[in-house]
């Protein structure tokens, strides 16, 4: 018993002289040196010192090549747009006009982009050529089904219940490549003409 204490004692004592010791080896030579001054810290922007705050103004300018109409009306700032610099913006802008909404398509939105741009104010052209044959649907045979498309041909509207094999032969040819519909009429008739 007494062996094991004297055996535990000196144990405690070689970890508490190993603790010290490696203490004095680091502090030592810090205590008795000067210690230089840090130097003053500047936050570095990192390349952003011109980009899109809450407080930037947003114009639009959108102009209608067909009529020569241009409006121009100030909105406010997308919270998607906050931060951005201009390549920034005008790649978000980019990537707008290649998922470019239904409605934007039917309109004829044909460029969108970045004509000035300041922390004070961004101006966005978007500039519209309406085209009268505009198909707004478009209408196909796919997976054993009639499917109808809006015109970007990924969005769906409806699967109507038309029955393949009871259509025309030269309408079942022009709906396996794709038929094309102008308007909601057009599209009305031809649902009404051949649903069940």
């Amino acid at each position: 018993m007494k062996r094991r204490c004297i055996c535990f004692l000196l144990w405690i004592l070689v970890i508490a002289l190993s603790y010290g010791g490696g203490y004095l080896c680091f502090a030592w030579p810090i205590s008795g040196a000067s210690v230089e001054k840090m130097p003053e810290i500047i936050p570095v922007t990192a390349g952003k010192e011109n980009f899109i705050l809450p407080e930037t103004r947003l114009v639009v300018e959108t102009i209608n090549l067909k009529t020569g109409e241009k409006v121009t009306e100030e909105k406010s700032m997308p919270s998607v747009y906050l931060g951005l610099e201009r390549e920034e913006l005008s790649d978000k802008l980019n990537k707008y006009m290649d998922e470019m909404p239904v409605k934007e398509m039917e309109q004829g939105l044909v460029s969108y982009g970045v004509e000035s741009y300041s922390t004070k104010k961004v101006v966005l052209k978007k500039i519209y050529y309406p085209d009268e044959n505009y198909k707004k649907y478009y209408i196909l045979y796919r997976q054993g089904r009639i499917v109808v498309y809006y015109s970007d041909r990924k969005t769906v509207l409806e699967y109507p219940d038309i029955h393949f094999r009871e259509l025309p032969l030269n309408l079942q040819c022009e709906l396996l490549s794709g038929k094309e519909i102008k308007d909601d009429e057009e599209l009305y008739a031809f649902l009404q003409n051949y649903s069940s």
